[in-house]
């Protein structure tokens, strides 16, 4: 078995070398460990999953969480608090190794909400979505994808669909139906793996979606653990669901082929994010699609970051083009 790699980041940078080559000092240890300049250098390395494991000082707490994906974080602590995920700087290598290997034992539980909202039709929103959630299948994740579009176009991307949507499940969290029952009846699961929860029968009926609906019916998903991961793909429906989903997910992600049209959408939307608060702005990121860059421009806002460009590719369907897409690094980076 090769070594564990694990990235180690501290603004202090002449410590982090240190710190790399005291642990590395002694032969035929099971780790390999890595001195990061940047945190762009660092953020590349979690994207591409180029390591196993990353270690950052407390000042980095808040913007690294415990868990990147599948990354386990450590902090390095100036004083020992017993707080998750801490190991103290000031001690000898064993001990820092013992629990380093107790933090790489720990499982990531929680479950993972991420929207995909499209600036306007046929920018590549669903063809992003889905590529993720067929990216980490192929991890051996399960995910979920549901598809809120107005358009209710997930049956040309995944297969084996069954007559009961999305609808019939909204309808029976309106009347107050088994919730279980239903969302059992309208699961699918397509041929590469992702399950998901089809929008055909009255797609534009989703305006109707109240914010109280979508936290019942979103808790009651999160709380059962049974997906690791719900992917939510909006295409360029805007409605209080998906606020609410906006509200309650880990990430949101704008999709934009960077035309006049999507521009001027995005800026709408981005506004009523400011109005509403919720730390909304603070947890969105950009995909750019270049299959339109000849006609149109990267959305300038400072206040959004980019995550990275995807390429919609033609000729080719939304399934071709989801394979095409699947391995793309900005999906990555939305990831991480």
């Amino acid at each position: 078995m090769g070594q564990i790699r694990i990235a180690v980041y501290d603004p202090d940078s002449a410590y982090t070398e240190r710190f790399c080559q005291y642990m590395n000092a002694a032969a035929g240890q099971e780790y390999a460990f890595l001195p990061v300049c940047d945190k762009d250098q660092l953020n590349h390395l979690i994207s591409a999953r180029e390591t196993e494991g990353v270690l950052v000082s407390d000042a980095l707490r808040e913007e690294y969480p415990l868990f990147i994906g599948d990354i386990h974080v450590g902090y390095l602590t100036e004083e020992p608090m017993e707080e998750a995920g801490e190991i103290f700087r000031y001690q000898s290598r064993r001990e820092i190794l013992e629990v380093l290997g107790k933090l790489l034992e720990n499982e990531d539980t929680s479950v993972k909400l991420l929207v995909f909202a499209g600036a306007s039709a046929g920018c590549g929103c669903s063809t992003a979505a889905a590529s993720c959630a067929q990216k980490l299948s192929r991890e051996d994740k399960r995910v979920l994808y549901i598809n809120m579009s107005s358009l209710g176009d997930t049956g040309a991307i995944f297969q084996r669909g069954n007559p009961k949507d999305f609808q019939y499940l909204l309808k029976e969290l309106e009347t107050g139906g088994d919730l279980d029952a239903a969302m059992a009846a309208v699961l699918n699961r397509d041929t590469g793996g992702v399950y998901y929860y089809d929008n055909l029968s009255a797609p534009l009926s989703l305006m109707n979606i109240t914010r109280a609906r979508m936290e019942v019916f979103l808790k009651r998903l999160i709380d059962s653990g049974e997906f690791r991961y719900i992917i939510i793909d909006s295409s360029f429906s805007v409605n209080h669901g998906l606020l609410e989903a906006c509200r309650m997910a880990d990430r949101v992600v704008f999709v934009s082929d960077g035309v006049y049209t999507s521009n001027q959408r995005l800026h709408k939307i981005w506004s009523l994010f400011q109005m509403m608060g919720n730390g909304l702005c603070s947890k969105s990121i950009l995909l750019y699609n270049k299959f339109h860059e000849k006609y149109g421009r990267l959305y300038e806002n400072p206040e959004l970051p980019v995550a990275g460009t995807i390429g919609v590719l033609s000729p080719a369907g939304p399934s071709q083009m989801a394979e095409q897409m699947t391995d793309c690094e900005a999906l990555g980076e939305v990831l991480r």
